[in-house]
């Protein structure tokens, strides 16, 4: 193991530097994996102090705990850290809120808005998570792989619009109390 918790790896070091052919084949096989597992592990950070202005793309997982004025697309998680802000819509396989968020947030998997977080925008995902002490003004829209089911007249709007018992819509069949009772 080197400096900084990297790994020396077969990548690093010439195929004429070390042994056959067969062995050359397996090092890039263990590199090729290794890299895999970087990648997965990989995190670009927006670090505190730091402002960006504009579109942040990319592949790997995204750590706010700066400022980002714009769109962010990520095909990893988005954490918006306790002192991250992020002006502008955000689109991520997870979403997860600790700081700030001003504009609508979409995930592929989940959610998730922390005690300390605060959320003014739409939701759309599959699983919504908005813990007890945070902030959430906006709107929410839970789609996931199941087929939607058709709505049932039982929900209130469709009470508030079916006559009552022989009643008007949305009126209430509740006979009036008697005189001198509340």
């Amino acid at each position: 193991m080197s400096l900084f918790g990297r790994r020396d790896n077969a990548s690093s070091t010439p195929a004429s530097a070390g042994g056959s052919a067969g062995d050359t084949g397996r090092h890039q096989e263990s590199s090729s994996s290794s890299a895999a597992r970087s990648q997965q592990r990989r995190i670009t950070h927006i670090a505190p102090g730091t402002r960006i202005q504009g579109e942040v793309t990319g592949p790997t997982e995204l750590l706010v705990e700066g400022e980002i004025q714009g769109e962010v697309r990520v095909d990893a998680p988005v954490i918006v850290g306790a002192e991250g802000v992020v002006h502008g819509p955000i689109s991520a396989q997870v979403v997860r809120v600790g700081g700030r968020v001003f504009g609508s947030v979409q995930a592929v998997e989940r959610v998730e808005v922390a005690p300390s977080g605060t959320l003014e925008g739409d939701i759309l995902a599959p699983r919504i998570t908005i813990a007890e002490g945070a902030f959430f003004k906006g709107r929410v829209e839970m789609k996931g792989d199941k087929p939607e089911k058709p709505q049932r007249p039982d929900n209130k709007a469709e009470e508030a619009r079916r006559p009552k018992e022989g009643g008007e819509p949305g009126r209430s069949t509740k006979a009036p109390a008697e005189p001198g009772k509340p």
